[in-house]
């Protein structure tokens, strides 16, 4: 499993859009669906009645298919959600729906995205015509302080979150934002936010689009008391890389931590200095799966030589270091 320039896989991305009840995640995807670079989009929702998008329709393609003003499909999940992906592709290529160059898959307010991207990497049916895309979750800016630190589903969501869109910025003081920030930034410190409001939503490009030059905030991924750990058990660290490693001694013991704690490691993502190449290497798994590796061009400015952020239950920073020496073992 060698590393690749993003621009070289030309599969369909898969996108999520989550977020816990009430948090606005609906009328953010009609605002999405506004957009005209959307308009080649297959969205799947779990049922029409609960979407809320009847004044977009136009009409039935098949019967579960139809077409939205925007020129966007709109599906739902029937048996699941492999099975309505692969049906997708297949009417693409035979000509019976529009073509589209992406999708965005709705769930309800209490999923866990991670099966969703776990399917669309692992799914032998999805693979070739597949990539995960980003995660989405949407943040009540009301009620989502609460909502993140009583709930355990909203905390994963945002612990799996590539973008948090904190909706409802113009019912709540800057005050009551800047720690719900913080809260968010402590479950997860390398998230990209965005806030939104009635009047003024981020675009798809916004919320959509992989940063190139995240890094982790080390004030949120502090082993202190009281940061970094929630009353759900999640904690985030982060592990720093110094020294470059050999790639194929680190993908084996990537492999073997996530098949072994993947239940505990919701997600691990970073950047790598690997021997024999200047260009850092993208690292990013969720649970049990590894999302293909990627070449970013350049390091980021200012970026630390290389780390690798954890957001896990019942798993320390401790145990972690101590596995590493075996990526470096193969340069002495």
């Amino acid at each position: 499993m060698q590393p690749a320039a993003p621009s070289l896989d030309t599969r369909i991305p898969v996108h999520v859009l989550t977020g816990f009840l009430g948090s606005g995640k609906t009328t953010f995807l009609r605002h999405l669906l506004g957009e005209p670079n959307l308009a080649e989009t297959a969205v799947i929702i779990n049922e029409f009645g609960e979407i809320g998008l009847d004044h977009l329709l136009v009409r039935e393609v098949t019967e579960d298919v139809v077409l939205l003003s925007s020129g966007c499909l709109c599906c739902a999940v029937r048996d699941d959600l492999v099975s309505t992906l692969a049906e997708l592709l297949a009417m693409s290529r035979d000509g019976a729906v529009t073509p589209f160059r992406q999708v965005v898959v709705e769930t309800t307010g209490l999923a866990d995205p991670a099966p969703i991207i776990h399917a669309v990497m692992s799914a032998p049916e999805l693979l070739h015509g597949y990539r995960a895309g980003s995660i989405v979750t949407t943040v009540d800016g009301v009620s989502g302080l609460n909502s993140i630190r009583n709930f355990t589903e909203a905390a994963q969501q945002v612990a799996l979150a590539d973008c948090v869109v904190i909706t409802k910025s113009d019912l709540v003081e800057r005050w009551q934002l800047d720690a719900l920030g913080l809260d968010v930034a402590k479950v997860n410190p390398s998230v990209r936010t965005q806030t939104s409001s009635k009047h003024a939503m981020p675009s798809a490009a916004d919320v959509l689009n992989h940063a190139a030059d995240w890094k982790p905030n080390y004030l949120a991924v502090s082993d202190k008391p009281g940061r970094g750990v929630h009353s759900h058990g999640i904690k985030t660290f982060t592990v720093e890389v110094t020294r470059e490693v050999e790639w194929p001694a680190f993908v084996e013991w990537l492999e073997l931590l996530l098949a072994a704690r993947g239940q505990s490691i919701l997600r691990v993502k970073g950047l790598l200095p690997v021997r024999g190449d200047e260009r850092p290497v993208v690292i990013h798994g969720v649970q049990h799966v590894v999302y293909p590796p990627e070449y970013l061009p350049r390091w980021p400015e200012g970026s630390p030589r290389g780390w690798l952020v954890f957001i896990a239950r019942n798993l320390t920073r401790s145990a972690i270091e101590k596995s590493l020496p075996s990526i470096f073992a193969a340069k002495h």
